[in-house]
């Protein structure tokens, strides 16, 4: 069998899907089946949507697996179906309500004109979350869905040496600071302007004087375009994205997570900091209830006061309660978001649907 994923893009910046994809193309290659993959990006114009037509077809998969929505993939299904190549969508989030809400016009229009037809002729749909399940099934109630998550990889238990200290710290944050994380895709569905708010408020009370709050990431970010001075004095700092031994160094140097959202397919960067046992914020958008349930992640929201009621709670959790999260966090991630055994799921899922070509 070969599984041809096809995402929007390569890039790491595009946010977490291309990590997702590249993570499971990892695991499923060391499986039997063959996998190739697609950005999309690359053939944006209708003529270039031939050539993405044309290197489908030579690439000749069994199965077409395709990732997000409101893209240049989705129009192409036709295609697939005229080809007899069936297909998956995972919508990754993006049939969530606050996420239909934004560029609502040009949503409506793709709707009717790709977007439904392309669900409603796909073999299955892959959600990631019960959250994500029940807002789809809303949607149409026929489709077919299968509950899979994402996976992530565990890190190693090891501890790193004082002096492994992230590039983009030094010289800014002192070395016995707590830090709070935001890793991610800077954007508005992300309650970054809520976060940013909140920590200009609780970053001048005395018992967060030895905080600081670090944004790791790329994309818009419009209260800190500038970023001098004022933003240490205020305890900001911001970075570039950060991959590889820099991102292990930047979680393993984290007090704490922090993801405010409006709304999350399922965030690959929470689970990651889950995964190191690190005490993480989030809210009831990142579709990670479970956690919130068992205690493993402490409740935020994206407003202004629930954020500053969260971190007010964090910072004056002693460390016992940290130490409970963390096992806790570290535990769910480990059993629940295996790639082993999510990537064998989706495997079955594939041949299910084309034991007639196998």
């Amino acid at each position: 069998m070969k599984v041809l994923h096809i995402s929007y893009s390569y890039d790491f910046k595009d946010g977490g899907i291309t990590t997702v994809v590249e993570q499971l193309i990892r695991e499923q290659k060391k499986t039997k089946i063959k996998v190739e993959w697609l950005a999309s990006n690359l053939f944006l114009s209708p003529f270039k949507r031939k050539k993405l037509i044309k290197e489908i077809l030579k690439i000749n998969p069994t199965i077409v697996h395709l990732h997000g929505l409101w893209r240049v993939h989705t129009r192409i299904t036709n295609d697939l179906l005229k080809a007899d190549i069936p297909y998956v969508i995972t919508p990754h989030g993006m049939l969530d309500k606050w996420a239909l809400n934004q560029s609502q016009l040009k949503k409506i229009i793709s709707w009717y004109l790709w977007e439904k037809k392309a669900l409603n002729n796909s073999s299955f749909i892959q959600v990631l979350s019960s959250g994500e399940f029940e807002a789809i099934k809303k949607i149409n109630s026929a489709w077919k869905c299968h509950l899979i998550s994402n996976g992530i990889f565990m890190p190693q238990k090891k501890e790193l040496k004082l002096n492994e200290y992230p590039k983009s710290w030094e010289d800014k944050i002192p070395r016995n600071s707590n830090v709070l994380l935001f890793l991610g895709r800077f954007h508005k569905k992300k309650g970054i302007n809520e976060l940013i708010k909140a920590w200009e408020i609780v970053s001048k009370y005395s018992y967060s004087k030895n905080w600081w709050i670090c944004f790791a990431g790329s994309g818009n970010l419009k209260i800190l375009k500038k970023f001098d001075n004022k933003s240490l004095i205020k305890r900001i700092i911001v970075s570039k994205p950060v991959f590889d031994l820099e991102k292990e160094k930047v979680f393993r140097n984290s007090s704490a997570f922090i993801l405010s959202s409006f709304s999350e397919g399922l965030p690959m960067a929470a689970l990651e900091a889950m995964s190191y046992g690190i005490p993480c914020l989030i809210s009831e958008n990142c579709n990670l209830s479970e956690t919130l349930n068992i205690g493993a992640a402490i409740k935020t929201n994206p407003s202004v006061n629930e954020i500053i009621k969260s971190l007010k709670y964090l910072i004056k959790m002693d460390d016992n309660e940290k130490k409970k999260i963390s096992k806790l966090a570290y535990n769910y991630v480990s059993i629940n978001h295996n790639w082993s055994n999510l990537t064998s799921q989706l495997n079955d899922l594939y041949r299910s649907v084309c034991e007639d070509i196998l």
